[in-house]
């Protein structure tokens, strides 16, 4: 994929489509990440050398995500729990939805802010790398916006997850490693828990990346648009809740325009 094409101005349908799945060139559970050499945003630096002899939990993430957003506080709680025996990293790549508030980074310095205003909007207490601007090690990464990919202690990949947000499959996965144990599956595709989560917040975050972001979701994904605007009036309900909301109240709509149109084809 060119640079350009990498760093996007507008979301798409095909972007937000190749999103659903991993590509052929993801690293694959028994491969290896791609090695790294990574600046942090508290001015440090993270090589792949630096984690030799310790599991890594390696995340993909950014300012305007919404799978970000609603994954990390589940992160947080796996943090709490197995951080002292894995290391977490939040790699900061593109920015999912690109507005005028937080567009895509032309220069280094300008994605190492976003990386900091994200650790700081979510208080992460581990590691945010940040990768540059044309998305070198991203673009190996199969360019996801939000997968795990969780490394044993001698670098070989276990276990990878399309969202971080499947609470299950993660958990079950860092307790196996924690162990010195291989997980009880290789890869999560799990959407549907997930993606409920990344909905709930997807409002607030493309109001937050500007109305660029809001504009090119409705133009991508209209259903997605409709059921983001319609969650964001469930707040302050927990993201998956809101979106559950969301679709219950899509499903007694329909139902009440179907028994509605029922009832005049029944007095023609």
């Amino acid at each position: 994929m060119s640079t350009a094409r990498y760093a996007y101005e507008h979301v798409s349908s095909e972007i937000l489509s190749e999103d659903m799945q991993f590509g052929d060139s993801a690293p694959k559970p028994g491969g290896r990440l791609p090695e790294f050499d990574l600046s942090t945003v508290n001015g440090g630096q993270l090589r792949t050398s630096d984690l030799a002899d310790r599991p890594m939990l390696l995340v993909t993430g950014s300012f305007t995500c919404p799978m970000t957003a609603s994954s990390n506080p589940i992160l947080k709680e796996l943090y709490a729990k197995f951080g002292c025996a894995i290391e977490f990293v939040t790699l900061y790549v593109r920015e999912a939805h690109p507005g005028e508030h937080y567009d895509q980074a032309s220069v280094a310095e300008e994605k190492r802010e976003a990386a900091s205003a994200l650790k700081s909007r979510d208080q992460l207490p581990w590691t945010v790398a940040v990768d540059d601007p044309d998305g070198s090690v991203h673009r190996r990464l199969d360019e996801k916006p939000n997968a795990a990919y969780l490394t044993d202690r001698t670098g070989t990949i276990v276990f990878r997850s399309l969202w971080a947000g499947d609470k299950r499959g993660l958990t079950q996965a860092l307790e196996a490693v924690a162990k010195g144990e291989r997980p009880p599956e290789e890869e999560s595709t799990r959407r549907l828990v997930p993606m409920a989560r990344g909905v709930g917040t997807m409002r607030e975050m493309t109001r937050r990346a500007g109305p660029r972001a809001q504009s090119d979701l409705w133009q991508a994904a209209p259903p997605m648009g409709v059921m983001a605007w319609l969650a964001d009036q469930y707040r302050p309900l927990p993201p998956v809740w809101r979106t559950a909301a969301a679709a219950a109240t899509i499903g007694v709509g329909v139902a009440v325009v179907a028994t509605l149109a029922a009832r005049a084809a029944s007095r023609r």
